[in-house]
């Protein structure tokens, strides 16, 4: 790419370039193949995400995916790009597209992966043997490690049967393991109880019927969460791209 580099073919197609020096690569790419080429591969990135999605979660998770990809063969100032890794760009990006256009013509939308991000957080007060427990679990599920947390989870229960905490996060565990039976038995009844996980555990019931198509289910576990509960703003979006 001669006098170039891969961040001016990123100014050049986002306009950042004065107008002089955009006419000077304007020549350069009329003598220059490779760099004609990377403009090229930089510009089908950029219209296949502004073109085939609308404005809505799902577009911003494929701009997520363009800025990534962006970063990893655009921005290297100095080095050329080969054509053939361009092309893989390119690919990646219109596979992702396919895939979520796929998902949206059969209606089955990915809510687990758009609002079912939780960590596991505990607080340590006494620096017991329990709450080292539970910072053991914490450590591997939030390493989505839950095969491995749930044990653990249980270990502590069999001490403390009605902390909401290793209820809650174990039901998440459980339901993203494949118990789901038992892992909504854990939710429920941290439902039922006055914890700070109450709505919480509410919530993540409804994911679950939501994830499964299940609207009429977790249409009405989100009625049960009350506008002034701290996951009330998850709770009105998921609702929302529920009826839509």
């Amino acid at each position: 790419m001669g006098a170039y580099s891969n961040e001016d073919v990123i100014r050049f197609v986002e306009d950042d370039m004065l107008p002089e020096e955009r006419r000077r690569f304007v020549a350069a790419m009329a003598e220059d193949s490779e760099l004609s080429a990377a403009v090229s591969t930089y510009q089908l990135l950029k219209e296949t995400l502004s073109r085939r999605l609308p404005e809505d979660v799902h577009a911003a998770e494929l701009r997520r995916e363009l800025k990534r990809r962006r970063q990893e063969f655009f921005s290297r100032p100095g080095k050329v790009i080969a054509i053939r890794r361009l092309v893989a760009a390119a690919a990646g990006v219109a596979a992702i597209v396919m895939v979520i256009l796929l998902l949206r013509h059969t209606g089955k939308a990915d809510y687990m992966g758009t609002y079912g991000h939780v960590d596991m957080q505990v607080s340590v007060e006494r620096g017991s043997n329990q709450d080292s427990l539970l910072q053991s679990a914490a450590l591997f599920f939030n390493e989505q490690a839950y095969d491995k947390a749930i044990p653990i989870l249980d270990q502590y229960l069999r001490t403390d049967s009605s902390s909401a905490t290793a209820l809650f996060y174990r039901g998440i565990a459980r339901l993203r393991s494949g118990a789901i039976s038992d892992g909504l038995n854990d939710l429920d009844q941290v439902f039922r109880g006055a914890s700070l996980f109450k709505y919480d555990a509410a919530f993540y019931t409804a994911l679950y019927y939501a994830q499964q198509q299940d609207k009429k289910d977790a249409l009405a576990w989100l009625r049960k969460i009350p506008a002034d509960a701290a996951i009330a703003g998850k709770a009105a979006a998921l609702e929302k791209d529920l009826k839509n």
